[in-house]
Parts: C-alpha cells; sequence; structure tokens
C-alpha cells in the first residue's frame, strides 16, 4: 500500500521581525543634498521585494515616486534616457510620495520586474523629470530565496524527513516529516555549537510548545520564537529532553544563509481599504457595456466598468479608454484600460494600441509594461468581481501622468471615447474585440453628474455553433497556398480550436485553419503569401511548420524557444528562411459591419470575402516530413499567436480516418465535413479558460 503524504503548511504567530537582517545588500541611495534630503540603505528581499531601511525623504517634490527601470547604459535613471516603470509604495498606492523619516519599507516590484531584470531604483519627479536620488543595482544580482539546508540525520524513533528549507529569515519547511512519538518529552530545539537540551524550544506547526506528538509523512512550517533568525543558530534538532537524547537534526553554518534567504517580514495589519463613494456619473456605451466615473480632487479619475459577458467571467475582457485621434473614431494610438476578472481577482491593465494587431515585441494592442513607448502601468484598482456574468471592475488612474503611452484626460472638455469587450488570450493579454464601439461618442468626464445608465440584462452564457472543421489531403496535389484572412467572428477560429483569435488567420487553399493530412517521405510546397514587410506588424506573417500549438516564436524567449520545435520555414538558428515570406494577400469583409461575420457556414461567409493582395511575389517554402516527424505539427505565424491549426502527418493516405474525413476530395481541394461535430454546441464559456 502506497504512502499517504500530508501537507500542513500554518501560519504562525511570533515575535517581532529581526532588526539586523533585511536580506541581500544592495547599495545606499546616492543622496542628493539639493533633491530633497533622500537617503536609506536599499536590500533584495527576494526576487520580487525591495527593502529599503532608515529611508529618508522630505515629501516636498511635487510629483515624486518610486521608479524603477532596466536601461543599460547611462550612471542615473536620466542618463539612461529611460524614466522606468512607476512602482508602487509600501502600502500598494500609486499617489505622490509623502515624508519619510528613518523609516523601513518595502516595495513589491510592478509587472514582471524582478531584481535581476531592472537596472535602477530611484525617487523620481514626474513633472520635472528630476532624479531626486537612486540606486544602481549590479549585473547579475542574486536574489535572496527559499533554501533547501538538507534533511534530518535519522538518529532514534524513527526521525526523518524530506528536506528542510528556509522559507525566510525564521521561518522553516520540514517536508514528509516521520516521527514514530514515542519519546517521553520530544520538542523542536534550536541552537549553536552541537545539539544539545540548552537550545531554545520552537513552537510546532500549531503554534504549541507541549511535547510532540507523531509523524507519518507531513509537510509541515514552524516559525523561531521571539527575534531568533536562521542567522543565530546552526542547527534544529528534535530533541528529548528528559533522556537527553538527539532524535534527528539538521545542521547549516552562516555562511550558507547570509544574504541567501530572505528575512522575516511580518504581514502588515489588515487595514479595510477606505470605501470609495459611489460613481455620479454613468454612461451606457452598449447593452453589454456601462461607465460611471468620478473626478477625484481635479488630479485623478475613478472609472468603474459593468459588462455583461459571454463567458464565465475569467475569459472575457472589458475595453475603454481615449480614441487615438481627436476627431474620430480611432482604435489605433488609442489609450486604453483592459478590465477583468481572473481567479476572483479584479484587474485593470493599462495598454496602448500602437497598431491594430497583436502585441509583437512593443507593437500592437500591448499593455504599456510591454510597449514600446514610454510608460508604465497608470492604473490602481480599487474592487471588483463577476457575479452572474456581470463583471464590474473599479480603478482609479492620474488625469495626466505625462507618460508617452498615455493620453491626459481633461477635466472640463469632451473627448472622443473608445471601448470593446473580447477574449483573452490563454497569455493573459488582450485578443480582438468581439464587440467595440463603431461610432462616435464623446464624453465629458468633469460634467454635472448625469446617471445614463440603466439595469444591464442577465441571462444563460451565450450559445455558438462552430462551422464544420474543413480538411485538406496532399494525396493528389502536394502544393498549399497560404493567405490571410478573417478569423469568422464567434463561430469560426476561436469556436474551432478553443483558443482566443486577434480576428486573423491562416487560410489554406481558401478555406480557414483546414487541418491537413500529409505523409512521410513526400515533399510538399507551400506557396506563402502572409505579407513581407517586417515594419508593418499587422502585415507581416511569416510561415513555419512546429510542434508548438500556439505559434508566435520571435516572441518567446531563449528558454521557450529551445521547448519548442520547428520543421520548416526557419534555419537552425531559428531565424526565418526566405522563403517562410511573401507578399500579403489577406481575404477581407466586403462589409465592415459586425453582422458580416454572422453566418450559418463558413461558405456562407466565405462568399462575403474578397482577396486583395500587394503587389510583390510570393514565398515558396517546401517541406517533406520525415521518421522523426511527429504525427501531429502545426502552422504558424512567426510573429503572432493563434492564427494557424493543425497538420496530421501519416506513414501512407490509407490511414486517413474515413470519419471525419468524408469522400476524397478533388485533386489538391478542400473537404468540408457535414457530420464533423454532429449536433456540437459550444458555449463560449469552455473556450478561454485561461
Amino acid at each position: 500500500m502506497g504512502t499517504t503524504i500530508w501537507t500542513i503548511v500554518i501560519v504562525l504567530i511570533s515575535g517581532m521581525a529581526d532588526a539586523q537582517y533585511h536580506g541581500k545588500l544592495i547599495d545606499a541611495f546616492q543622496n542628493r543634498p539639493t533633491q530633497h534630503q533622500v537617503s536609506g540603505t536599499v536590500y533584495a528581499v527576494d526576487n520580487k521585494r525591495i527593502r529599503i531601511v532608515d529611508f529618508n525623504y522630505d515629501g516636498q517634490g511635487p510629483d515624486a515616486f518610486f521608479y524603477v527601470g532596466n536601461s543599460n547604459t547611462g550612471d542615473t535613471p536620466s542618463d539612461r534616457g529611460d524614466r522606468g516603470t512607476l512602482t508602487p509604495d509600501e502600502k500598494g498606492s500609486t499617489n505622490i510620495l509623502g515624508r519619510y523619516s528613518g523609516a523601513t519599507i518595502t516595495l513589491t516590484l510592478p509587472g514582471s520586474a524582478t531584481v535581476q531584470n531592472i537596472k535602477w531604483l530611484s525617487v523620481w519627479c514626474r513633472a520635472f523629470a528630476a532624479n531626486f536620488g537612486h540606486i544602481i543595482i549590479p549585473t547579475n544580482t542574486v536574489s535572496p530565496a527559499p533554501k533547501v539546508i538538507g534533511q534530518f540525520s535519522e538518529l532514534a524513533h524513527a526521525v526523518s524527513s524530506g528536506d528542510v528549507t528556509f522559507l525566510d529569515s525564521k521561518t522553516i519547511k520540514i517536508e514528509n516529516l516521520k516521527y514514530d512519538g514515542a519519546g517521553p518529552d520530544a520538542f523542536f530545539l534550536v541552537g549553536t555549537g552541537d545539539p544539545s537540551g540548552s537550545g531554545t524550544k520552537v513552537p510546532d506547526e500549531n503554534g504549541s510548545l507541549n511535547k510532540l506528538n507523531g509523524y507519518t509523512g507531513q509537510t509541515i512550517t514552524i516559525r523561531l520564537p521571539g527575534e531568533l533568525t536562521v542567522l543565530d543558530i546552526e542547527w534544529l534538532s528534535m530533541w528529548c529532553i528528559g533522556a537527553r537524547q538527539n532524535f534527528g537534526d539538521v545542521r547549516w553554518t552562516l555562511a550558507n544563509v547570509q544574504g541567501a534567504v530572505p528575512p522575516y517580514i511580518p504581514a502588515a495589519p489588515t487595514v479595510p481599504a477606505p470605501t470609495p463613494a459611489p460613481n455620479k456619473n454613468c454612461e451606457s456605451l452598449h447593452d453589454k457595456l456601462q461607465v460611471s466615473w468620478n473626478l477625484e480632487n481635479n488630479t485623478h479619475i475613478s472609472i468603474e466598468l459593468f459588462g455583461r459577458l459571454s463567458v464565465l467571467g475569467d475569459g472575457e475582457y472589458m475595453a475603454f479608454g481615449l480614441s487615438g485621434k481627436n476627431d474620430s473614431l480611432s482604435m489605433t494610438n488609442a489609450d486604453v484600460t483592459v478590465a477583468y476578472v481572473k481567479n476572483g481577482m479584479p484587474k485593470a491593465d493599462d495598454y496602448f494600441l500602437s497598431q491594430y494587431a497583436q502585441c509583437n515585441q512593443g507593437i500592437g494592442v500591448c499593455p504599456d509594461v510591454k510597449s514600446n513607448r514610454t510608460g508604465g502601468e497608470s492604473n490602481t484598482v480599487i474592487s471588483g468581481e463577476t457575479t452572474n456574468l456581470i463583471s464590474r471592475v473599479k480603478y482609479i488612474r492620474p488625469l495626466n501622468t505625462s507618460e508617452q503611452a498615455d493620453i491626459a484626460i481633461p477635466a472640463n472638455q469632451e473627448v472622443l471615447i473608445v471601448w470593446g469587450i473580447g477574449p483573452l488570450n490563454p497569455d493573459g493579454l488582450a485578443a480582438k474585440h468581439t464587440i467595440r464601439a463603431t461610432t462616435n461618442k464623446w464624453i465629458n468626464f468633469g460634467r454635472t453628474a448625469v446617471n445614463n445608465c440603466g439595469a444591464i440584462s442577465t441571462g444563460p452564457p451565450e450559445v455558438i455553433v462552430p462551422w464544420n472543421v474543413d480538411y485538406i489531403t496532399g494525396e493528389n496535389n502536394t502544393t498549399f497556398t497560404a493567405q490571410i484572412g478573417q478569423a469568422g467572428g464567434k463561430q469560426g477560429y476561436s469556436a474551432i480550436t478553443g483558443r482566443a483569435s486577434w480576428g486573423i488567420a491562416w487560410y489554406i487553399n481558401q478555406r480557414l485553419i483546414p487541418e491537413i493530412y500529409v505523409i512521410r517521405g513526400e515533399t510538399y510546397t507551400f506557396i506563402v503569401e502572409g505579407g513581407d514587410d517586417p515594419s508593418n506588424n499587422a502585415e507581416y506573417h511569416p510561415f513555419y511548420i512546429t510542434d508548438d500549438p500556439i505559434g508566435g516564436y520571435i516572441q518567446y524567449n531563449a528558454t521557450q524557444k529551445q521547448a519548442v520545435k520547428v520543421y520548416a520555414g526557419l534555419d537552425q538558428n531559428g531565424n526565418l528562411v526566405n522563403d517562410s515570406v511573401g507578399r500579403f494577400c489577406e481575404w477581407q469583409l466586403k462589409d465592415l459591419s459586425a453582422a458580416s461575420t454572422e453566418a450559418a457556414t463558413f461558405d456562407e461567409f466565405f462568399g462575403r470575402l474578397q482577396l486583395k493582395c500587394k503587389n510583390g511575389t510570393a514565398g515558396k517554402l517546401t517541406w517533406t516530413p520525415d521518421i522523426d516527424t511527429p504525427n501531429t505539427v502545426y502552422y504558424q505565424c512567426y510573429t503572432h499567436r493563434y492564427l494557424g491549426w493543425k497538420i496530421h502527418v501519416l506513414n501512407n493516405y490509407n490511414e486517413i480516418p474515413t470519419t471525419p474525413m468524408p469522400t476524397t476530395a478533388a485533386a489538391g481541394t478542400s473537404v468540408s465535413t457535414t457530420q464533423v461535430v454532429p449536433c456540437l454546441i459550444i458555449a463560449l464559456a469552455t473556450l478561454f479558460t485561461v
């Protein structure tokens, strides 16, 4: 019979945090006496937190905040040409910094920032682009992290354990702990030198100092009492006081833990956030979306979005912001907030829409923290939830952040707004909207309060019938044409694949993401017309074949690239081959109205499309699957994710299944199955789980 391993992780109450150990020393602020008396010593707590000890700042700067950045040149933030990313203060607030005098504070780095990938921390005045004081973080700084010390020695009473880990300077996790419980008065003891009865008792996982009972493979967490830390001791023992016997111990040295484990930082007392006043202004943007707002002291604006979603909350966003043009509706160059509730947590991500395209290397529909424009996260979430398919997210932001990626919100002037509802990609980024603004709407955010909203209706999730899947066989024609086309609204790419779509996808032989059947040992040719201008992100879609179902190879880091294999379209170094790139051809809608994407079948939808091609020549990519090619690979776009679909690799065409494959098609043509998914009705609730 297998052994049951129990896991018990309990937070215990103990004394004050160690007054001396703060983590790994980074540097002291390079104080500038004329710049508001900024000083203090900075430590890395772990890879996401920075602790500033004896921090001083006179609070007189008009617009000062903590900022971090990752530029590699120059000696100060301003020299580096990078104003960085706004970092919330020790309370999680992005309000203007007040006065500090000898304070010890802990900052959590925003977004994807870590101690290892930032280069500086600054007290930065946005209004005057002034650096009040900063530290430079050395390259290759190794942050403190939980450290495995060893395992209990097995001396008596069947004591043993798995790894013993210092989670921080006061908290110790013991995995798979075993003890027969037969000792008359055994306790956890810690001390210096060799284990002995003169050590200090440590409460058990329940905070008790009673003698220990038996353990049968539990994983427990204990916390050192008082001001004691792992830097003050050299061993942990299960010690029997009455018998003066060591049942088992684990030992370490100061050198092993100094600067290597995070300091213990007790959780701040929970203080209820002030309840913001109900927003007094409200506008209905659509029967599924409303926005309400309040101006806060003429410096900030609180905004609340209410959306009737198609799915069960986690897979869909609400977007709201300012148009990219002052006089007409434009998603391009718009500054929007993408709000959603994920795993019960409300989010309000600041986005800049540089192009009408999926985010790629800082270009397209990108969060400000990923955009190639200078800027950071300007929103602070106040509250949010999803109930009965109604999502509500409230956030606050400055009217004017002075960031390149943000548009200032005037307090007493009409501005043109944009909005949309759409799915999130599995990576949490906004995919193409399913509903968006189509007519100009102006709002004066400083107007006299008016509520123009009614109740948003509730109801069951929207039901989607996906189009039938197309199949193509290369049995009689080994040449395929790859072009870009419309993703087919709710019934097309997303419903077929179960993945969020940006709104475009590969068309193979004039069919939307068909599944292709090929055999090993035969050479196939793909005529590629996905775009050949890398400066135009929206129309640049190099073609490649991979075992990766997501695509967008260029967006991966080195580790992610090593995890996937490419079979055609890239060379051995991961660079594009010329044959994977060709002129841009796109199947476009003749009528751009939303209703034009609603169709009972793909053939009906395809009749509403027209092919438009730019000048140039097509790429001609050849590929011969072999014995090492997996049974399923994918044709994908090199620059964007979620554009392609499956290629089935067989040993011979007799292996093509008769179901769902219909009768043989004409040479090189597509075959539309009519019984691929009998009576298949999929709610979008199952499609966008992230």
